[in-house]
């Protein structure tokens, strides 16, 4: 894991085990019972290192549970959002946890989270459990409905075509981006070290290069690290020293780095929202002629979540904002393009149908890739290998 996720994943996991007035998880066959418990109480739910996009978002969720359920929202944002919260709610622990990354197996090991609860949420009927399975498990862990769906991930890849032609002709494995970068040096840019989208990027990488990718399911002591890894640091040493600024500079976010498309200063980047281009393009920020494009093998995907910490005090506050989360207006409005454009986890044919053509209407925008193309998913690594190739991507980038 990268510094940056390890050291929020750590913040998560002191504050989760401090000590604070838990209640146990109401009775959720009784739902009106729980919204009844929950009207008047403020829930916190800790976000850390969220876009400002998100926040917009929450501020709308928050007028929206005040509104229809009595319900107060406090966020904190903050990279080690759990500590922030305990300092200044006297050792209290959020009631919400978002959850992106690979945070869930060492939660778990813990015993820090609540009980089972997502799929007895009424709005639980409107998940994609078809076409999204990802929903029911995090970095290869069942999630034992512990954990309740927000948002897909998917690393994607993105240029502008007005530079580079139709993205039919940009490189559709490892290999071809490789020689891409080598071919038009400087034109593509690298993830910032220890981000996530760094991590999805190197098991990418590997995934596509291994002699037997299905190694990466399985924990990394199985496996003879150094051979299986070995093609990965030779095309990676070449990418290197092929991309923008020779692999010294990076994009601190995929917010910067649709930035650097839009100056044009490089032809690709990645990012972990499919809908990212088309979102930029809808706010103005980058050229209509950008677009997403996929490897042909499958590119690793997700989900992230909102878990609940078994030391919340407001366990039944915390309940209904999750399942609010997971209705179709909210999930709609976190996936508009003109705001936080975070891909829905609900399945459009369970949805009424005006909000369900909405859906399949946004879903054809040509900036986001195709339905096909956004199922063709490959699963998490086991997180230990994601550990172990951002800390020797790391010691073999140190100058």
């Amino acid at each position: 894991m990268g510094r940056s996720a390890r050291v929020a994943l750590v913040s998560v996991l002191a504050l989760l085990a401090a000590p604070a007035g838990a209640a146990p998880l109401p009775d959720l066959a009784n739902w009106s019972g729980v919204e009844s418990a929950a009207r008047g109480t403020s829930v916190r739910i800790a976000v850390p290192n969220a876009p400002p996009a998100a926040l917009a978002y929450l501020q709308w969720a928050s007028g929206e549970l005040s509104h229809l359920y009595g319900v107060t929202l406090e966020v904190s944002a903050e990279a080690s959002a759990a500590s922030a919260l305990a300092s200044t709610k006297g050792g209290t622990v959020p009631d919400l946890v978002w959850i992106e990354g690979d945070g869930f197996p060492a939660m778990m090991k813990a015993g820090l989270l609540s009980a089972p609860f997502a799929d007895r949420l009424p709005n639980w009927r409107f998940v994609d459990l078809e076409q999204q399975p990802s929903v029911l498990s995090d970095a290869g862990e069942p999630s034992d409905f512990r954990l309740a769906p927000w948002g897909l991930q998917k690393l994607t890849f993105f240029t502008d075509t007005a530079r580079t032609g139709p993205v039919e002709g940009l490189p559709r494995s490892a290999e071809a981006l490789v020689a891409y970068a080598e071919a038009h040096k400087g034109r593509v840019a690298l993830p910032a070290p220890g981000s996530l989208t760094e991590r999805r990027f190197l098991e990418q990488m590997l995934f596509d290069l291994a002699d037997e990718p299905s190694v990466l399911l399985r924990p990394v002591e199985e496996s003879d690290f150094s051979s299986v890894s070995a093609p990965l640091w030779r095309a990676l040493d070449r990418l290197r020293a092929a991309s923008w600024h020779e692999g010294r500079s990076f994009p601190w976010s995929d917010g910067e780095a649709l930035d650097l498309l839009a100056k044009g200063e490089v032809d690709i980047v990645a990012g972990l929202n499919p809908m990212g281009a088309a979102s930029a393009i809808r706010q103005g920020h980058l050229p209509t002629t950008a677009r997403p494009f996929l490897f042909d093998g499958g590119m690793i995907g997700g989900t992230h979540f909102l878990a609940i910490p078994q030391a919340a005090a407001q366990p039944a506050g915390a309940l209904v904002a999750a399942n609010f989360f997971l209705s179709p207006e909210a999930q709609l409005r976190k996936a508009d393009l003109a705001g936080w454009a975070d891909p829905s986890v609900l399945a459009a044919k369970t949805l009424p149908a005006p909000l369900a053509d909405r859906m399949r209407a946004e879903a054809r925008d040509p900036a986001i890739p195709s339905a096909r193309a956004l199922g063709f998913t490959i699963a998490e690594p086991h997180p230990g290998w994601g550990d172990k190739l951002a800390e020797e991507w790391a010691r073999r980038s140190k100058p």
